[in-house]
């Protein structure tokens, strides 16, 4: 492991003082759940470095605009007063970006620990499981941490117990470790109690550890079957909020489209220094354009709230011909090699046919998701 550069020693020197301000107390609670591989002093350091870095960067810009943008409008001069404004109003923004740059590093540790408490409550039941099939042969409590923490399909819950015995060996006391990551974990309501618990009932003895796992793995079930539900359900919403974002636009341009056909007065000619177009295609283009910006945002908001562990890590083409060709219907990655092929072909076809590049894209278009969605 190599050590740290002459640039981050430098940094180091010159910033890592403001981690004992009380103002990074809440900071420091955050960095805990996140689990850095970084000690704290050091990563507010380099956030402060970040910082004034986005400070030079942002005034640099803003003097740069102040002196250039009003020598190249037209009437008189800039006067000596405007040039001062100018300066404070970058000298603003660049402390208004430097600020930014500290509260973002805050919200970023915040997002890490909801991210490794989400990760954890996935795979704790499994954990638990693992542990009451343990817990009826000979292993002691240190040995049965160490072979959860060595399977990679626990994740999260894995590396907690890795530190559990990290803590354990540098104390000399696996119940101190239990107790620091306890402490220290995102997942207060799930895995601190049960580490805690579990330390409880193994200086009680194995029939009582025994009987707390086969307790503990009935809950973890049921509440991960709740779970489930509730993420099903869920996904039903979501489903019916996708439905509505997208046909209600749709149906708005049809109607608008059956609108201007009745309107005389929207085939008027609209001048744009690309030459005329119609009130009635600049209404259709423009709805048009309305539903696949609908569509778009539509795709990100069910993204974004989708329930964890409901969204899929990503598609991968397979290898062959055959095996790709089957896997049309249930994969994207393989539909798009049948998909984008022919909505090429279809809007050279049209092109070539002397339609307009518009209808001619369009057409291309609706042949690829078409081709997509069958």
């Amino acid at each position: 492991m190599t050590g740290p550069t002459v640039l981050d020693r430098g940094v180091y020197a010159l910033f890592a003082r403001n981690a004992d301000r009380s103002r990074h107390d809440q900071d420091r609670l955050y960095y805990r759940s996140a689990a850095l591989g970084v000690a704290f002093d050091r990563y507010v350091a380099r956030v402060y470095a970040l910082s004034w870095l986005a400070f030079g960067c942002v005034l640099c810009c803003s003097l740069a605009v102040v002196a250039v943008v009003p020598a190249a409008l037209p009437g008189p001069a800039p006067s000596f007063w405007s040039r001062v404004a100018g300066g404070a109003v970058g000298t603003a923004a660049g402390l208004a970006a430097k600020r930014a740059v500290v509260l973002g590093s805050r919200y970023y540790l915040k997002w890490l620990g909801s991210l490794r408490r989400e990760r954890i409550e996935q795979t704790l039941p499994g954990a638990v499981r693992y542990l009451r099939a343990l817990a009826g042969g000979s292993d002691d409590q240190r040995t049965m941490f160490r072979k959860v923490a060595a399977q990679d399909s626990y994740g999260e819950t894995a590396v907690a117990f890795r530190r559990v015995l990290n803590h354990a060996t540098l104390t000399g006391s696996f119940e101190r470790g239990l107790q620091t990551v306890a402490r220290d974990t995102p997942s207060e309501d799930l895995l601190a109690p049960f580490l805690l618990k579990f330390g409880e009932h193994a200086g009680q003895g194995d029939d009582a550890l025994s009987r707390y796992l086969r307790m503990e793995s009935r809950m973890q079930s049921h509440r991960q079957a709740r779970a489930r539900q509730r993420s099903s359900d869920f996904l039903e919403l979501i489903a019916e909020l996708f439905v509505v974002l997208l046909v209600v636009p749709a149906l708005l341009v049809i109607v608008l489209s059956v609108l201007t056909v009745l309107s005389p007065r929207l085939s008027q000619q609209l001048y744009t220094p690309l030459g005329g177009i119609s009130l009635r295609s600049t209404l259709v283009y423009g709805s048009s354009v309305f539903v696949l910006w609908v569509g778009a945002g539509t795709a990100w908001l069910i993204g974004t709230i989708r329930p964890p562990g409901m969204a899929p890590t990503g598609y991968n083409r397979p290898d062959g011909v055959v095996t790709t060709l089957s896997s049309v219907p249930s994969n994207p990655a393989s539909a798009s090699v049948l998909a984008v092929p022919l909505s090429v072909v279809a809007g050279g076809v049209a092109l070539g046919s002397g339609v307009s590049p518009v209808n001619a894209v369009l057409l291309g278009y609706v042949a690829g998701g078409s081709s997509w969605a069958v």
